[in-house]
């Protein structure tokens, strides 16, 4: 069971991370001091378990559990709080279990077995995911439907996903997107990952390149390298 805990206090996540480790010796749990590193993490590394608190400075823990969706596969949260009031939105966000501080190894170690339980029945292979969260320009972040992305691209040390009403800023790298887009989706050259059914047209150019025109007007290369996998994914063979 791979645990990130996340609060903005060292106490806290110091007592929690022992009291797991005095249930399992096996368990390692990773820590961050915020939402915003904590999200870093999670995009990075596939967690089962986040224990997370509530009210910290910046993104707070409820929001952070809102942006969980975007992840490749989503951890099972289990909230970890001073504050009691917050249980009913806790459990909206479909959460796992909800802890009070101050912390009680009885009470951990239910926490511990319910997730157990939860994480052994859980299907095998997740469902291909149908929506993605981009950032707009005053900073906000909103779901965008997957099957409108017509490509994204890679500039400037950003990545940005081509659908009507944008360019969108995300957050993800392109090759963290490489690994959790659904099939349709495809790498044609190191700075774009195009939609397949998108294309409208592929134009040989030279040395084994193609130019590919999407529905939106774009132009993208398909490099040879990456053709192979392109056409695969496109139904060509």
């Amino acid at each position: 069971m791979k645990i990130l805990v996340v609060d903005d206090e060292r106490p806290a996540r110091e007592e929690l991370r022992w009291l797991l480790g005095q249930l399992d010796a096996a368990l390692e749990p990773d820590e961050a001091g915020s939402a915003a590193v904590a999200l870093d993490l999670l995009r990075r590394g596939d967690y089962d378990v986040v224990f997370l608190d509530i009210n910290m400075p910046g993104l707070s823990g409820l929001q952070l559990a809102e942006l969980l969706d975007e992840l490749p596969r989503r951890p099972l949260v289990v909230f970890a709080t001073a504050y009691s009031e917050h249980a009913a939105r806790a459990f909206e966000l479909e959460a796992a279990d909800y802890l009070v501080k101050p912390f009680d190894e009885v009470r951990v170690g239910k926490a511990l077995e319910r997730l157990r339980r939860r994480l052994a029945a859980a299907p095998t292979s997740a469902p291909e995911p149908r929506r993605l969260w981009v950032e707009l320009e005053n900073e906000n972040l909103k779901p965008l439907d997957l099957d409108a992305v017509a490509w994204f691209e890679a500039r400037d040390k950003q990545v940005f996903a081509h659908a009507p009403g944008g360019p969108y800023r995300v957050r993800q790298t392109l090759k963290e997107l490489e690994a959790w887009l659904p099939p349709n989706f495809a790498r044609v050259h190191k700075a774009a990952v195009v939609n397949v059914e998108h294309v409208v047209e592929a134009v040989p150019w030279f040395s084994g390149n193609y130019r590919l025109r999407l529905a939106d007007g774009s132009v993208v290369k398909l490099s040879r390298r990456r053709a192979p996998e392109f056409w695969r994914r496109s139904g060509r063979g």
